[in-house]
């Protein structure tokens, strides 16, 4: 059951799976440090973007999210935290490839055209500001071990602002997965 909150407006969307705070704490121990050009995204923002929507109409993006059709599942990390394209710092993600699927279908036609890209399930840990660094080896965490799992029983419906403390996510409804 999707759980609605009263207004219907337009906003910066996403789908997203929320790892539980078990996990959270076990990301929260790799090795970070404070680094020129790396900016390490907070505990707050650690999540799994399933599919972007960008600007979208919520109520519509409410509709489809009822209309998933996907299993509970298991999420895995690891097994290390690598780079992701030249500026992003992630942990891997495996597991959630279905669902991913399941969420295209049910949101074809919902929110902003992001192409055709493959899934790729991560937690965003960092992003390399400026020139993409000549020894991403300097970066502190990259090539941390990293590995985890837990049961995904939901997919989110995350609202993204940014405001002057930095980028904020709000969970407007979540969709229970099948047994």
């Amino acid at each position: 059951m999707v759980q609605q909150p009263a207004e219907s407006l337009t906003a910066t969307l996403f789908l997203a799976v929320v790892p539980p705070p078990e996990i959270v704490d076990a990301i929260d121990l790799l090795p970070t440090k404070a680094q020129r050009g790396v900016r390490f995204t907070r505990r707050t923002q650690w999540h799994i973007t399933i599919k972007f929507l960008g600007e979208t109409n919520t109520a519509d993006a409410l509709d489809a999210l009822e209309g998933v059709d996907a299993h509970a599942t298991e999420a895995t990390f690891g097994p290390e935290v690598v780079l992701l394209g030249s500026r992003v710092v992630m942990v891997p993600v495996a597991g959630l490839d279905d669902l991913a699927h399941a969420a295209n279908v049910a949101f074809s036609g919902v929110g902003e055209d992001q192409g055709a890209r493959d899934f790729v399930g991560h937690v965003t840990l960092a992003r390399l500001k400026g020139a993409p660094l000549r020894d991403p080896g300097l970066v502190s965490v990259l090539g941390a071990p990293m590995t985890a799992s837990f049961g995904v029983e939901s997919l989110a419906l995350i609202k993204t602002e940014v405001g002057p403390e930095g980028t904020v996510h709000t969970q407007l409804a979540q969709k229970v997965l099948a047994g």
